[in-house]
């Protein structure tokens, strides 16, 4: 008991601490939104503790199962951390599982969580729900100091107060750990592939405790579910590359030359991850497993709400016939008026503004006026919202989870349509006072 407490103690003085460093670092304009954001955060987190999803059980009570193993065996933790099973209850056999599952890799971190927690299902909820506020937090303060042109108010939304976005990740979800990681990333990156070229470098301990801090969210990332990691880490490494070519003089700054660059990059580190990646990266395996999700979620979808194609093909060109209209079948449903379940009304709701916004931007986008945000990544993160939409689209019949699964990219699509949106509000009122 005494080590719970002195261990749960120094946990809470360190995010305390990190605290304190946030809101000194941060620029003044941001500081102020600190424990506005952090108090929302809690709130959310408190009622996604309080009524967790039948995922989050499942997933505490796998992690406190595998937690108990490890402390009744501390000599083999490692061991038992490498072996392939699930476990319905804290002694006796597992049913072994495929090595690579997703959702064990996630019990995993849950149970190393136990060791510290306890095992309280609140506490787990807290501190995931931390350090995806501190990925979030990292994130906004990075895009305010390297994209100063991008108004502030898009990135506040998009990643600290959106609520669907909040619900999603604050709690013992995978969505709560795709997105800490992957704003974490874009955190660490984004300095260096839009450093001034007046900016000198960090110093060589700084750079490589960097990259070690990328490696380590990126693996993470990828082992929590890598369709929708992959094309996260394809875009961010073509853009460093594009970069890099833009510093030589090798590119133009255009957009079509951007874009052509961008997807000469894409195409090529695609083949080299077919080349390593193994049966995963097959297009066998792709369809397969698109084919048997979706299946099973028109099965589990119990007659409420869903998605369901009349020309559904499992092969490689019927996904991407159906691609277009998964893509728009994400972001709209469920549409308003398809439920009058207060959930289906509220997500309907939400849907309406969101299909509102996407086409206030591309009305912008038709006019000439993009938005303020840097070419290349604009068209990266256009890409990785796309292919994510078609996925989840495709693969996501059941409209609850859909409406989760597609938490993953709203950050990042909302911080797009709203920078675009706002700027040009900006501009439109500037011209008008004048």
């Amino acid at each position: 008991m005494v080590a719970f407490l002195l261990t749960n103690a120094l946990l809470l003085a360190l995010l305390g601490w990190w605290l304190r460093r946030a809101y000194r670092l941060a620029p003044s304009e941001l500081q102020p939104w600190l424990l506005p954001a952090l108090g929302w955060r809690l709130v959310v987190t408190v009622a996604a503790a309080y009524w967790p999803s039948m995922d989050a059980q499942h997933a505490s009570a796998q992690g406190q199962n595998i937690a108990a193993r490890l402390m009744a065996h501390p000599v083999a933790a490692l061991a038992q951390l490498q072996q392939s099973y699930f476990y319905y209850r804290p002694t006796g056999p597992g049913e072994p599982v495929y090595r690579w599952s997703q959702t064990l890799f996630f019990d995993k971190l849950i149970a190393l969580l136990n060791l510290l927690s306890g095992g309280s299902l609140w506490l787990n909820a807290f501190y995931f729900s931390m350090g995806c506020f501190v990925g979030c937090w990292s994130l906004v303060a990075v895009l305010r100091r390297v994209l100063p042109q991008a108004p502030l108010p898009a990135a506040l939304l998009a990643f600290l107060l959106w609520p669907t976005v909040l619900w999603w990740s604050a709690g013992l979800n995978k969505e709560t750990v795709l997105i800490g990681t992957g704003t974490g990333l874009l955190a660490l990156a984004l300095p260096l592939l839009y450093r001034q070229v007046a900016q000198p470098w960090p110093s060589w301990l700084s750079l490589a405790g960097r990259l070690l801090a990328l490696g380590v969210l990126a693996w993470v990332m990828t082992r929590v579910r890598y369709f929708f990691t992959l094309p996260l880490l394809g875009g961010l490494l073509a853009l460093a590359a594009m970069q890099a070519t833009i510093r030589q003089g090798w590119l133009g700054r255009g957009w079509v030359a951007q874009a052509g660059g961008l997807l000469l990059g894409l195409v090529l580190l695609l083949g080299l991850a077919k080349a390593l990646g193994g049966e995963q990266m097959t297009e066998a395996y792709f369809v397969r497993e698109v084919n048997l999700n979706y299946h099973h979620g028109l099965v589990t979808s119990g007659g409420r709400p869903s998605i369901a194609y009349a020309s559904w093909e499992p092969t490689v060109a019927g996904l991407l016939a159906l691609s277009p209209l998964a893509v728009v079948e994400t972001l709209v449903r469920p549409w308003p008026g398809e439920s009058p379940v207060p959930l289906y009304v509220g997500a309907g709701l939400e849907n309406a503004l969101l299909a509102l916004l996407v086409g206030w931007a591309l009305w912008g986008v038709v006019r000439g006026r993009p938005g303020p945000l840097p070419a290349g990544l604009v068209l990266v993160l256009v890409l990785y919202c796309l292919l994510l939409a078609a996925f989840t689209g495709l693969s996501t019949p059941n409209l609850g989870t859909l409406n989760r699964y597609r938490s993953v990219l709203l950050p990042w699509l909302l911080w797009l349509v709203l920078s675009s949106v706002m700027t040009r509000d900006r501009a439109a009122g500037s011209s008008a006072e004048s």
